[in-house]
């Protein structure tokens, strides 16, 4: 299918959608409700103020909330005359405000000590956003420095090119989408980026097979906990040069460099000593540093030791990962030992146990079994239609579809693969998967392309169960954040196809059952910890779309999220606070269910007690600003919960009233608001590693 393209109004709160959050956060949340709201009332931070569209003061209670505003009378009122339209713009100086936050932190799996991942406050967000949209220029100047970088911002985006999801193609549904949809679906960046959309697109590039012709050798180069050990100074040092920075500190502040270390302090509760990890925003932040190592890498080398770029040796560096071709032993040694100089320079450091070595011929591992892996999924998995050979040859043959799979010889010799070519399960989930998705989306194009009789039928089941056996052994293996948003891309489009094509109730529930036993399989041995979360959460979410025949029993679901019954009193108690995410999740699963009332009144409570133990620090803290603000207008709690959460923010009845009127929908999207498919489709777009 040809890709259309739309586009894209370049408005100034337009990151806050893009940039913003990290990849990982659930399917059910997202800045969607937050950027409209900024949209709506063109809030914005310009020329030393926080800026909003109104014309009475309705606003103020929720604007004073968000950007920690403690005197109200501290907001001015201008008024604006647009295209023969008179307008009052109101106004606070940012000094007014603290901007100084708590980031929410959450956990994902990642090697064996996890991965921090953050969501930074929403006052924050706006802050990123008004400084891309005023230093855009200078952020693309500032990262196009470098010769070595495959990664990097190169313009802003205009357009947004994309395809339709499948099952809406086939219910011819595509038309009027609206184009505030269009931009938070399909935008993944609020940059274009050269060149590589992953690294393994490098691997199979020209580039890299030209640089294979001309040099004998590879070293590969990690930079050890990059994000976590980044200087925010370094940055305004790599603009300005260090000495300039330390001699002309109060200069320094107010130039780009000195702006955006600020920034990186302010959102991350003025930590200079390692920045937030997930955003877009901290790739570009690290990736201007590494910019500056590049640059004197470069000229020392030529300078000091003689050795030219695209001559003695060719770098090409992907975010904190370099590669390193070269032909003498003593160019590598040397490469490395100037590059570990300047990385100290700016507080960084080379990953000397992850240094890899490659001879001709200069393929990795995971090249290698990639390549089987794709060769394997292409013979096992073919979907296909097949004509049926009639005796009188005036009359038309039957289409049927025809498509065998053996899950449990596609599971052997896939296994197989992994063991001989000596790579991880983690290394090869994401394109295995991915390839597994494609193949699904296939068998469905040809299901719709045969007679659909009801052998077609029971074909399109038989395989589809197989596939999903395939999918979901492999993906046991490294339950991931992103390996389980593909598993849920999978799930989803095969529950809407046969909805949409009204196959037999007892076909449907056949896939039904499957994914409800696996998916509750892997609920099961995964019990909620600070780990796997968020990929739990994902599949619990998927496992809501199929109906109240498969709804959890209350146990698992207390199992789960570490809930236990105390055997006297048959009270609820946990140790330790679920994180927002968990909060809205099982509010989102369990809903008004009368089967789960106790739990629900359980979670109200468990809500109350969170928040009164954040409430030194609730209107700067990230993860409590955005509790309120979904919880507020949560259709599934009552009043009186709502009002004693207003209160740990100091907020009256009253006023509690005039913000739920500000929005109705926040991070969080409740009930109606919230489609599964297509918050999934819109991850497609954002995945970057």
């Amino acid at each position: 299918m040809s890709k259309r393209r739309a586009t894209l109004t370049h408005r100034k709160q337009r990151s806050v959608l893009t940039d913003m959050l990290p990849f990982e956060v659930p399917p059910t949340f997202s800045n969607r409700g937050f950027y409209r709201f900024l949209r709506d009332h063109d809030i914005e931070i310009d020329d030393g103020c926080i800026r909003w569209v109104s014309d009475t003061n309705d606003l103020d209670a929720t604007m004073q909330l968000l950007f920690g505003i403690e005197d109200k009378g501290s907001i001015e009122t201008e008024i604006l005359s647009e295209w023969g339209r008179t307008k009052t713009r109101r106004y606070v100086r940012l000094k007014k405000c603290n901007m100084t936050t708590i980031p929410f932190n959450f956990q994902i799996s990642h090697n064996l000590d996890g991965r921090t991942l953050s969501v930074v406050h929403p006052r924050n967000q706006v802050a990123v956003a008004s400084f891309y949209a005023a230093q855009s220029a200078l952020i693309v100047y500032y990262t196009s420095l470098s010769d070595f970088s495959i990664r990097r911002p190169v313009s802003v985006s205009r357009h947004a090119y994309f395809n339709d999801r499948l099952h809406q193609e086939k219910l011819d549904s595509v038309a009027g989408v609206e184009e505030e949809d269009k931009e938070y679906e399909q935008l993944g960046s609020y940059f274009v980026y050269k060149k590589y959309r992953n690294i393994h697109q490098f691997f199979e590039s020209y580039k890299y097979h030209r640089c294979e012709k001309k040099y004998d050798a590879m070293v590969q180069i990690d930079v050890n906990k990059c994000f976590d050990s980044i200087y925010t100074h370094s940055l305004p040092w790599a603009v300005l040069g260090k000495s300039q920075t330390k001699f002309s500190l109060s200069e320094s502040k107010h130039t780009f460099g000195g702006l955006f270390d600020t920034l990186m302090q302010n959102l991350n509760h003025n930590e200079t000593n390692g920045i937030v990890i997930g955003p877009e925003f901290s790739r570009i932040f690290s990736e201007i540093i590494l910019q500056a190592v590049d640059v004197e890498l470069s000229k020392r080398l030529s300078e000091d030791s003689n050795l030219t770029h695209k001559v003695d040796y060719e770098i090409f560096r992907y975010v904190d990962d370099y590669f390193v071709f070269y032909n003498e032993e003593s160019t590598q040694l040397k490469i490395i030992e100037t590059l570990q100089a300047f990385l100290k320079v700016n507080k960084l450091s080379i990953n000397t146990s992850k240094i890899k070595h490659y001879q001709k011929p200069i393929i990795t591992e995971i090249t290698i079994a990639k390549n089987r892996i794709s060769t394997l999924l292409n013979n096992e998995i073919n979907p296909a239609t097949e004509e049926v050979v009639v005796e009188d040859p005036e009359e038309a043959g039957a289409i049927k579809l025809a498509c065998p799979v053996n899950s449990n010889r596609l599971i052997i010799r896939f296994k197989t693969v992994i063991k001989e070519t000596s790579v991880t399960y983690g290394e090869l989930l994401n394109y295995t998967l991915a390839i597994t998705e494609n193949k699904i989306e296939k068998l469905f194009q040809s299901y719709l392309a045969c007679d659909k009789t009801i052998h077609d039928q029971k074909q399109l089941l038989k395989t589809l169960l197989a596939v999903m056996e395939f999918a979901f052994f492999v993906y046991s293996a490294n339950p991931r954040v992103n390996h389980t948003i593909r598993l849920c891309r999978m799930i989803t489009a095969s529950i809407d196809f046969l909805c949409v094509n009204s196959l037999p109730y007892e076909l449907k529930h056949l896939l039904f059952k499957y994914v409800h036993d696996n998916v509750l399989q892997q609920l099961e041995k995964n019990a909620m910890n600070a780990h796997c979360e968020v990929e739990s959460l994902y599949l619990l979410i998927s496992l809501s779309q199929i109906g109240r025949e498969y709804w959890l029993p209350e146990s698992v679901l207390l199992r789960h999220f570490l809930i236990t019954e105390e055997e006297a009193t048959h009270k609820y108690q946990r140790v330790g606070f679920m994180s927002h995410f968990s909060i809205t999740v099982l509010l989102s699963y369990i809903k008004d269910k009368v089967r789960y009332a106790k739990l629900k009144a359980f979670t109200e409570e468990h809500i109350i007690r969170k928040l009164e133990y954040m409430r030194a620090h609730c209107h700067n803290d990230a993860e409590a600003m955005i509790l309120l603000l979904d919880l507020i207008v949560c259709p599934y709690i009552s009043t009186a919960t709502k009002d004693a959460i207003g209160q740990f923010f100091g907020l009256d009845a009253t006023t509690l009233t005039a913000i739920q009127k500000t929005n109705d929908h926040w991070f969080t999207a409740w009930g109606g608001k919230f489609d599964l498919g297509k918050e999934l489709d819109a991850k497609r777009s954002r995945e970057v590693y």
